[in-house]
């Protein structure tokens, strides 16, 4: 999952409601629960997550930015302008937590996870990001 994709991935609700508020059709995906990151699973292998933001953001300094993806933290994160890159190429209200968010399924895929949860304006949310994973 990439190309145009902001977020290399695909966001599913639990909630039939909340993902029916975004169309007219709601697909219905399946991840198992030990292949759905949480926070803790990222922070438990927190070395592994310095090493790839390392090499994603080439960047040597990324605990700061680390925290914030592994702990779904966007406060204050315009502070990393510098060394973030939203895919939509703006600094539009929302493009670097996009970004975080984005960076935040690359880990849990980095990891060997097929998805991770979010904490967002709906509550929990989880994004897909095992483009294996298909619609039932």
């Amino acid at each position: 999952m990439s190309g145009n994709n902001v977020f290399d991935g695909l966001f599913a609700s639990p909630e039939r409601d909340i993902a029916a508020s975004h169309g007219n059709t709601v697909f219905i995906y399946h991840v198992d629960d030990d292949k759905i990151a949480k926070s803790r699973d990222l922070d438990a292998r927190f070395q592994e997550v310095y090493a790839f933001l390392h090499n994603e953001l080439d960047t040597a300094d990324v605990e700061e930015i680390a925290d914030r993806v592994m702990w779904d933290n966007n406060s204050d994160i315009e502070d990393f302008a510098d060394i973030l890159s939203p895919r939509l190429g703006s600094d539009i209200n929302g493009a670097y937590s996009w970004e975080l968010q984005r960076l935040r399924g690359r880990v849990a895929a980095y990891l060997g996870f097929d998805a991770i949860e979010m904490n967002d304006e709906y509550g929990t949310s989880y994004l897909i990001v095992n483009p294996q994973i298909k619609d039932e």
